[in-house]
């Protein structure tokens, strides 16, 4: 633009000297030669101007490009981020010379490393005080193998199974390290719960079998010198027999009731006429124990949604339970009474009761407060469990309120229709 100018001043100053010198011919040429030249710059001008916003306009949009790129490189960042942060599982990359490069929240909480919160950029074995990991990490540089390993690691007062595995994800020699870490506390819980489970059930099988078995022995031998006797040890083993068929029954009932909701019909039913079913099979038990059994009926009528039958088996196993640990001369009640959008069925008595530090066990399989009453209770040890997983796949819940000596009351809580 300067130029431009300048260029226009020179021809006006050439101009006013050719008039001077009075010259048409001259002064014509002249003055197409500075048109010509004035032109010329302007031109000039306007294609530096078009290309400078041409220039400008490439700057802004690769500007743009670039802040579209490190926005979604954020993004993706800031969600990784997250989930690494809310997974169970620890993670750790560690680089060629066994550098953090990437730590979860849960990695430093089951590997016990202090909680600084400065990890990036320092050696695992700088962090990590657990042998195990450290020679695994080696082997794995080492050998070109990927590691697993289970090791108890010491956080404070709690002492944790971990597993860990350790994989290579690069080629490089040395290679880049994945550690994934898993929390076995709850996995080696319900295998101790399986193996209790399968040493229950073979004891509880094998009391009833070798009762048979040695009776049978003692009739083969006593049938021809004393009937009488022989008559005895029969009835013995269809007790027997009849115990083995209740455990097997129960069993079944809890596979059933384990199952969820795909083996119910559930629907809209009475829950007062299904306690008076399980009435009508307790009364006379009842009766011969001296114990009085009522039902204090409700004011509305309760219909809850629920399967009939498993609705029937809660009620007749609370029932039991009541009537079994309750002394002649006590009582159990059984009421019903709304509570958040559902019915609360109570079963009530005033027998030996449940101390506290066993209230959270009962519910499980085969749990018995007294062991020594395992045969002489006459339950099958599974009654409870059955009620428990009934409960949870009607949708409901089921609690217990207990003191030693002062009697116990069952509530099971179902949703109405």
């Amino acid at each position: 633009m300067i130029v431009t100018g300048m260029a226009f001043v020179f021809a006006t100053v050439w101009l006013t000297t050719l008039l001077d010198a009075g010259t048409t011919e001259t002064l014509v040429a002249t003055a197409a030669s500075c048109f010509l030249v004035g032109t010329a710059l302007v031109i000039n001008n306007l294609l530096r101007w078009e290309n400078a916003d041409n220039a400008y306009e490439k700057q802004r949009l690769s500007a743009e490009t670039w802040n579209a790129r490190f926005r979604k490189l954020h993004s993706e960042s800031t969600r990784t981020a997250a989930v690494l942060s809310h997974m169970i599982d620890g993670i750790v990359m560690l680089s060629p010379k066994t550098e953090i490069l990437l730590i979860n929240e849960a990695a430093a909480r089951l590997l016990a490393i202090p909680g600084d919160g400065v990890y990036l950029g320092r050696r695992l074995a700088e962090l990590v005080r657990v042998p195990e990991i450290i020679h695994a990490t080696r082997r794995a540089q080492s050998d070109k193998v990927d590691q697993s390993l289970s090791v108890e690691i010491v956080g404070g007062s709690v002492v944790r199974p971990v597993a860990v595995r350790i994989s290579r994800i690069h080629d490089a020699d040395p290679p880049y390290l994945l550690l994934v870490l898993r929390d076995e506390t709850d996995a080696q819980r319900v295998e101790a719960i399986r193996r209790e489970f399968i040493a229950n059930v073979s004891h509880e099988l094998k009391t009833p079998l070798a009762a048979i078995k040695g009776y049978a022995e003692t009739v083969e031998l006593a049938i021809e010198d004393d009937p009488e006797a022989a008559k005895h040890f029969i009835a013995q083993i269809d007790t027997q027999c009849l115990r083995l068929e209740d455990l097997i029954a129960d069993m079944m009932r809890l596979a059933r009731a384990q199952s969820g909701k795909g083996t119910l019909m559930v629907q809209t039913i009475d829950l007062e006429n299904v306690i008076r079913q399980a009435f009508s099979s307790f009364l006379p038990v009842a009766a011969a124990k001296q114990i009085e059994l009522t039902l204090r009926p409700s004011d509305a009528p309760v219909h809850v949604l629920a399967d009939e039958e498993a609705a029937l088996a809660i009620t007749q196993n609370l029932i039991s339970n009541a009537i079994r640990h309750t002394d002649a001369g006590g009582h159990v009640g059984v009421s019903c009474r709304q509570v958040n959008e559902g019915w609360m069925m109570a079963v009530e008595d005033d027998g030996v009761g449940i101390a506290p530090e066993f209230q959270e066990r009962i519910f499980e399989r085969f749990y018995r407060v007294k062991r020594a009453r395992k045969a002489a209770d006459g339950g099958t040890g599974i009654g409870l469990a059955i009620v428990k997983n009934l409960t949870r796949s009607l949708g409901g819940t089921v609690s217990v309120t207990s003191s030693p000596g002062e009697g116990a009351t069952f509530e099971v809580w179902l949703p109405k229709p």
